[in-house]
C-alpha cells in the first residue's frame, strides 16, 4: 500500500480557490491501484495556525475542515481523523520529521517512510523529506519558474510510477569523476541520487539510468537489482557492522560509510541505539553524504598564519612522547585508574605552559570519570572562546574494562594533540579565550561531552566562535593522506575555513561531511554550536580501534603532524579574529 501526502496552500489551492486540474488528479490518482490490487491512500500534511492552549486544537482542525468543503475536495481524505495531519496537533511545522511521521502512522501505522511519497511546490521541503526517506515530488507552484512536475496534469504519471513500482528500483551504482554537479545532473535528468566522494548511487527506471550515464561520461556502472527503499547507510564503523552482519550485501563501501541492502524485514537493524558504534540509517535522497577536495600544493596559496608563529612551533618529538605515554599504560578506561593518571599527567603538563586548569566529576555508571578543562584568556574586550576538543578514554570493545586498551589512535592520538595545540599557542596573543577540553565517557556514550554541553548557559554557549574536535588523527587508511571534516549546516564556515587552512599548511586531501555522529562533536551540534570533528580519512577501515592491536607502532605521526598544522593555524586565526 502506498500514501500520497499533498500539501494544500500553492499545490491543490492558492488563495482558498481550488487550483486548475486538482479535482481531476485527485480523481486520477483515487483510481490508481498497485500490483496487488490496493489502493493508493490519499492524505494531506499542512501547516495551520498553532494554538495558545491545548482546547483550542479542535476548533482549529474544524476550520481546516471547513476550507477543505469549501473547496469541494474532502471527500478525497475521509476519514479526516486519519488523512488530514496539521502542524496545529502536532505542535512543529513542516519539514520537522515529526510532522510527517504523524501523518504516515496516522494513514497506517504499518506504512513506512518509503511507502510515501509527499507532493508540495515547497523545494525546500522536499528535500527535507527525501532525506528522510520520503519520496517526493516538486511540483510548479503558482508564480514558480520551475518544479520537478510542471503542473497537477503531469503529476499523475509520477504518482503512477510510485504507486506500482516501476521506478523503484536502483538501476545502478554509477562511478564518476569527483564532481559537485554529478547530484545536480542526475536531477535533471529526473533521477534520485545519493553521492559519497566519487561514487553517485542513482535511482530511476532503466532507460533513464542508461541514458544519464550515457550523458554523463560515467565509468561503467555497476548493477544493482535492490529497491531503493532497502538500502541503508552504514555510518562510522562500517567494519565492525560487515563483521556483525557479514550476511548484509555492501553495495558502496567508502571506509566510514557503507551503503548496503537490506532484506525485506531486516528492519530491525535501524532500531540499534544511536549511541552505538555505528548508525543504520536510510539513504539519504538528493544528498551529499561526504564530499572530497582534492590536496592543494604544500607552499601553494599564502597561508593564513606565519609559518614561523604556531604552525612552527608543532613539535614531532614532543608529539610522538606524549603519543607514547599516554598509550603507555594497559588500559585508559574511563572510570579505571590508568584514565585518572592520565587525567593528573595532561594536568600537570598544561598547567606547566601556563593554563589555567580545572576537573568536572561525573558519574559513568556505577562509577565515576573526569573532564579535564583548561583555559588560557585572550586580550579584547568582549571577547569569545575557542574550544579544541578530544576524549582522553579507550576501550576494548570484546575485552571490556579490564582489557588491554592502549588506545594510541582512539583517541591517544586526539588527547596529545590537544596538548600540541596548547603548547603552540601557549604565547600566542589572541583576542579570544582559548579553552582545551580532555572528555571523558566517550566510549560510553559521549558522557564527558554531553555533561559539559549541558552545563553551558545560553550566555556562554553564544560566546563560542568554533569547536575543533580530533578524535583519531594517526591511523593511516588511504594512500594519501587524508582528513574528514565533518559537522552539520551550522558548521560549514567552519569546514570551509578548516579546508582552506589545510590547502594552505598541508598535503591533505580533505573529505567534508554534514552527517554527524558519535563523537564528542555531537553534543555541541545538538544545541547549535558551530563544532566540526577532525578526523583521519576513511577511519571506518581501521580494523585495530577498540582492541588491544590499537598500539603506538600503528599510527602514523606525519599524518598527526599534518592534521595538527591545520586545525592549529585555523584556531590561531580565530583567535586573532574581531
Amino acid at each position: 500500500m502506498k500514501l500520497i501526502l499533498f500539501d494544500l496552500g500553492q499545490t491543490l489551492e492558492d488563495g482558498d480557490v481550488l487550483l486548475p486540474g486538482a479535482r481531476e488528479v485527485l480523481e486520477a490518482i483515487s483510481a490508481l491501484r498497485d500490483g496487488n490490487g490496493a489502493a493508493a491512500l490519499l492524505g494531506l500534511v499542512s501547516d495551520f495556525d498553532m494554538p495558545t492552549e491545548p482546547s483550542e486544537v479542535p476548533e482549529i482542525q474544524q476550520r481546516y475542515h471547513a476550507l477543505l468543503d469549501h473547496l469541494g475536495i474532502r471527500p478525497f481524505f475521509e476519514p479526516v481523523a486519519e488523512r488530514v495531519t496539521l502542524s496545529t496537533e502536532v505542535g512543529a511545522f513542516k519539514p520537522d520529521e515529526a510532522v510527517f511521521r504523524a501523518a504516515v502512522t496516522k494513514a497506517d501505522p504499518a506504512l513506512a517512510f518509503s511507502d510515501v511519497l509527499f507532493v508540495t511546490e515547497n523545494r525546500g521541503h522536499v528535500l527535507a523529506a527525501r532525506r528522510l526517506g520520503l519520496a517526493a515530488a516538486h511540483l510548479r507552484g503558482p508564480g514558480q519558474t520551475d518544479g520537478e512536475v510542471d503542473s497537477l496534469a503531469d503529476l499523475v504519471p509520477v504518482v503512477r510510477e510510485f504507486v506500482s513500482d516501476a521506478g523503484a528500483q536502483v538501476a545502478t551504482v554509477v562511478v564518476v569523476a569527483a564532481d559537485g554537479d554529478a547530484g545536480a545532473a542526475a536531477a535533471a535528468a529526473g533521477l534520485a541520487w545519493t553521492m559519497l566522494g566519487e561514487v553517485l548511487v542513482v535511482t530511476g527506471p532503466a532507460a533513464r539510468v542508461q541514458q544519464f550515464v550515457a550523458t554523463a561520461g560515467a565509468a561503467p556502472p555497476v548493477p544493482c537489482t535492490v529497491d531503493r527503499q532497502h538500502l541503508r547507510l552504514v555510518i562510522q564503523i562500517g567494519r565492525l557492522f560487515q563483521e556483525e552482519h557479514p550476511e548484509v550485501p555492501v553495495v558502496v563501501d567508502k571506509g566510514r560509510y557503507l551503503v548496503v541492502a537490506l532484506e525485506p524485514g531486516a528492519g530491525a537493524l535501524l532500531d540499534r541505539p544511536e549511541d552505538g558504534h555505528y548508525a543504520v540509517r536510510p539513504l539519504p535522497t538528493d544528498a551529499v553524504v561526504f564530499a572530497q577536495r582534492a590536496a592543494g600544493p604544500r607552499q601553494g596559496a599564502a597561508p593564513a598564519v606565519d609559518r614561523r608563529g604556531p604552525v612552527a612551533a608543532l613539535s614531532r618529538a614532543t608529539f610522538a612522547a606524549d603519543l607514547g605515554t599516554l598509550a603507555g599504560s594497559r588500559t585508559r578506561h574511563s572510570t579505571g585508574d590508568g584514565f585518572l593518571a592520565a587525567v593528573d599527567w595532561a594536568r600537570t603538563e598544561l598547567a606547566a605552559h601556563g593554563y589555567a586548569t580545572q576537573v568536572q566529576t561525573l558519574p559513568v555508571g556505577a562509577g565515576t570519570t573526569q573532564n579535564l578543562i583548561a583555559d588560557r584568556p585572550g586580550g579584547a574586550d568582549g571577547r569569545g572562546v575557542v574550544i579544541v576538543t578530544a576524549h582522553l578514554d579507550s576501550v576494548n570493545l570484546r575485552g571490556g574494562p579490564a582489557a588491554a586498551a592502549p588506545g594510541a589512535d582512539d583517541n591517544a592520538s586526539g588527547a596529545a594533540g590537544v596538548l600540541a595545540i596548547g603548547r603552540a599557542l601557549a604565547g600566542h596573543t589572541g583576542g579570544h579565550d582559548l579553552r582545551l577540553i580532555l572528555f571523558g565517557g566517550e566510549e560510553q556514550g559521549l558522557i564527558g561531552s554531553r555533561h559539559y554541553v549541558a552545563g553551558l548557559s545560553p550566555a556562554e554557549r553564544a560566546r563560542i566562535r568554533a569547536v575543533v574536535n580530533m578524535d583519531m588523527i594517526a591511523g593511516r587508511n588511504t594512500d594519501t593522506p587524508t582528513v574528514l571534516l565533518e559537522g552539520a549546516a551550522v558548521s560549514q564556515e567552519v569546514i570551509d575555513a578548516l579546508a582552506a587552512v589545510a590547502a594552505a599548511h598541508t598535503s591533505l586531501v580533505v573529505q567534508t561531511s554534514l552527517t554527524p555522529f558519535n563523537s564528542d562533536h555531537v553534543p555541541f551540534l545538538d544545541r547549535g554550536v558551530p563544532t566540526v570533528l577532525t578526523i583521519e580519512g576513511a577511519d571506518g577501515a581501521n580494523a585495530r580501534v577498540h582492541t588491544e592491536l590499537d598500539t603506538v607502532e600503528s599510527c602514523d605521526v606525519d599524518l598527526a603532524l599534518e592534521i595538527l598544522r591545520m586545525n592549529v593555524a585555523f584556531v590561531a586565526q580565530v583567535l586573532d579574529e574581531r
